[in-house]
Formats: C-alpha cells, sequence, structure tokens
C-alpha cells in the first residue's frame, strides 16, 4: 500500500502519530520517497510501537541503537525510526529538524516579502496594460499572479506556524497565563529599544501592585498582585538556542515574553525576590552590559536600514521608471503614497533607536 502525505516534514508530531495508528491496523512502513511524499507500507500483523522522525545522520547513534529505537525507512537525511519498548528513556534529537524548519520558514517569508515589494505591483500593471490594450477585460494575466501570490502566502503562514508550534515545544518558549483576574492593559511603544527603561517601568509597576502577565507586540498586559519585589530584564540575543530557556528557568527565571523569531531574538524575563536579597540580575558588570546594549542597538540600526534601502528602492521603481505623475489615482499611486509612509516611519524609528541607544547607556552608567 502507498500512501502520499503533502507537506509532512512540516507536520512532524501529526506525522508520526499517523505512522503509528497505521501500525497498530497491521500497516507497516518499509520505504519513503522524500520527492515524492509517497509512503510504502506492507500489510502484517498488528504491532503498537513508538515512532519518530529523524533528520540528519544517516546512521543511528549508539545511545538509540541500545535503547531499542531501529530504522523503518530512509531517504536522504530523512530516518523513519520505531521503537516497541513500553518504556524509552531516550528519544532522537530534533535540533537539526527544528534547524531545517527554521531555515524553511524564514526562507519564504524573505520570497514572499521580496515577490510581494518587487514583482506583484508590477505584474498586476502589465495586466492592466494588457486589458487596456485590447479593449477587452482578461481577468487572467490579473487573476493568474494573484493566485501565485495568494498560494505562496498560504505556504508561508503554514510553514511558520509549524516552525513556532516546534519551537514551543523544543525550546520551552510557551508564556503560561495564571489568572483570570481582573487585568490592566498598556501601551508602550518602541520598547524593544529601549529595554533597561523598559525593565524600570516594569519593575515600577510591580511596586504599584501590578505584575507582568504577557506582552503581545507594543501591549503589556498585567494582573493585580499584593506589592512585592519583582525584577525584570528584558533581553537580546541574536540566535538563541535549545538550552537558553532552560537555563534561565532552571536558575528561577520565569518567561514572559518572547518574540516570534530565534534569531534577533527579544525576551523579557521576571523573578521575584526577598527583601534585603541582593537584586538578581543576568549581569552585574558595567562593561558586559554596554556590550548587549551595543549589540542589540548594531542589529537594530541593520535592520531599520535594511528596511528604508528596500523602501528607497521600490519607490525609485515606482517612480523614475514609470512615466507617471509622483501623485496618481492609480494602482502604482497608491503603492507610491504607501512606499513613503514606510520610509517616514523606518526613518522615526532609526532614530527612535539611536536615541534610546544614547539614554540606555547613561542609565547604565548610572546604574
Amino acid at each position: 500500500m502507498k500512501k502520499m502525505r503533502w507537506l509532512w516534514s512540516y507536520r512532524i508530531d501529526s506525522t508520526e502519530k499517523w505512522l503509528e495508528d497505521l501500525m497498530n491496523k497491521g500497516f507497516h512502513l518499509k520505504s519513503l520517497n522524500r520527492f515524492s511524499r509517497v509512503f510504502t507500507f506492507e500489510q502484517g500483523d498488528s504491532i503498537k510501537k513508538k515512532v519518530r522522525i529523524h533528520y540528519g545522520e544517516k546512521t543511528i547513534a549508539p545511545q538509540l541503537a541500545s535503547a531499542g529505537w531501529e530504522s523503518a525507512a530512509n531517504s536522504g537525511k530523512w530516518q523513519v525510526l520505531t521503537n516497541e519498548r513500553q518504556h524509552v528513556s531516550i528519544f532522537p534529537n530534533k535540533d537539526q529538524l527544528f534547524k531545517r524548519t527554521r531555515i524553511h520558514a524564514y526562507l519564504y517569508l524573505l520570497i514572499s516579502t521580496f515577490y510581494l515589494t518587487s514583482y506583484l505591483s508590477f505584474i498586476l500593471l502589465f495586466g492592466l496594460i494588457l486589458n487596456i490594450s485590447s479593449e477587452t477585460f482578461q481577468i487572467g494575466p490579473l487573476l493568474l499572479p494573484v493566485i501565485i501570490y495568494t498560494g505562496l502566502v498560504a505556504l508561508t503562514i503554514f510553514v511558520f506556524r509549524a516552525y513556532r508550534t516546534f519551537e514551543k515545544q523544543l525550546l520551552g518558549t510557551a508564556v503560561i497565563k495564571k489568572s483570570r483576574t481582573k487585568k490592566i492593559r498598556k501601551i508602550r511603544l518602541a520598547w524593544m529599544y529601549e529595554p533597561l527603561r523598559t525593565t524600570i517601568w516594569l519593575e515600577e509597576m510591580a511596586e504599584r501592585g501590578y505584575e507582568l502577565e504577557s506582552v503581545f507586540a507594543t501591549i503589556f498586559t498585567f494582573r493585580p498582585k499584593e506589592k512585592n519585589n519583582i525584577t525584570y530584564e528584558v533581553t537580546f540575543e541574536p540566535k538563541v538556542n535549545a538550552n537558553y530557556f532552560q537555563f534561565h528557568k532552571d536558575v528561577g527565571w520565569e518567561l514572559k515574553y518572547t518574540s516570534n523569531i530565534t534569531w534577533l531574538n527579544y525576551t523579557i524575563w521576571g523573578m521575584s525576590y526577598e527583601e534585603g536579597e541582593e537584586k538578581p540580575a543576568f549581569s552585574y558588570d558595567e562593561l558586559e552590559r554596554r556590550k548587549v546594549a551595543k549589540k542589540a542597538f548594531f542589529m537594530n540600526c541593520g535592520m531599520s536600514l535594511f528596511v528604508l534601502l528596500i523602501c528607497a528602492q521600490s519607490l525609485y521603481m515606482n517612480t523614475v521608471t514609470i512615466d507617471r505623475p509622483f501623485l496618481d489615482w492609480s494602482y502604482m499611486g497608491v503603492i507610491r503614497i504607501m512606499l513613503v509612509v514606510m520610509s517616514v516611519f523606518w526613518i522615526f524609528m532609526f532614530v527612535r533607536i539611536v536615541s534610546g541607544y544614547r539614554k540606555e547607556l547613561k542609565l547604565i552608567s548610572g546604574a
């Protein structure tokens, strides 16, 4: 029996469960074709097995082999491992699988963004020109690029959601909401560009009896609590690994927020402490704190300048290369206005990043 399973490599958990269910019904996996997405099964006795999908080395590690894991099928770097034991203490490592999913998620996101900013508007314009020149309305030239882009966006969303689910499972980035009591919400714009000032603000809210529960973009949700000593850390890391979150949780820090990406990651941590105890902190060294602030500053500047460069390129292509008035009531005219608004916004953000960094250095020196 052969079964095709689309996008199975982004649905690892459900694919593993699907294979386990088929084995329980007597269908045992014999081969896998990673190109055609076809799984080949052979009918036999019903056997209950644990299934794990592994990506990376083509051979089974000795620790896994001694724990009872066997290869049922492989294709390239992919391996489907099975284990008949009821109690298993060692499972295949999923770090390489996580890295693959992360790269694919950002690659699809980059392609979708590039296609939207560079090509989609020109393809639509070309379709409009064809309709005008032929004096008949043809939906094909307009519909095809929209269908292609819609499919690309749908695939990007699917892969990115799969990556985020995988990330929460592997890294433990889920933020636990503690209560259903009445909460207050406050907006703090550009808080990630002023991490130390944001930390001070959060600690002032704790002194007033409000503990941070969660963060969504620029909206901070607090829950009422008796006044107590809570310290916060707003951190930036160019890249976090599987041990980053667990390490800080093990020493007592509670995860309050983490951004949707493990590259250029912003995280908010909180920890309670008793009166008279030394205030917990990630680092007490001024030089180290300056290095962290400088690293975040350069990353934020680089990102804002990159976006400004894309906006400038798009404006150039939509003005110089097209012989039309700048303020034109047309599709391209609307695109130009949107690009100008985006450029002004990111210029403002760049100024905010620079001024925020200078304020951060003053706070670090005075701490």
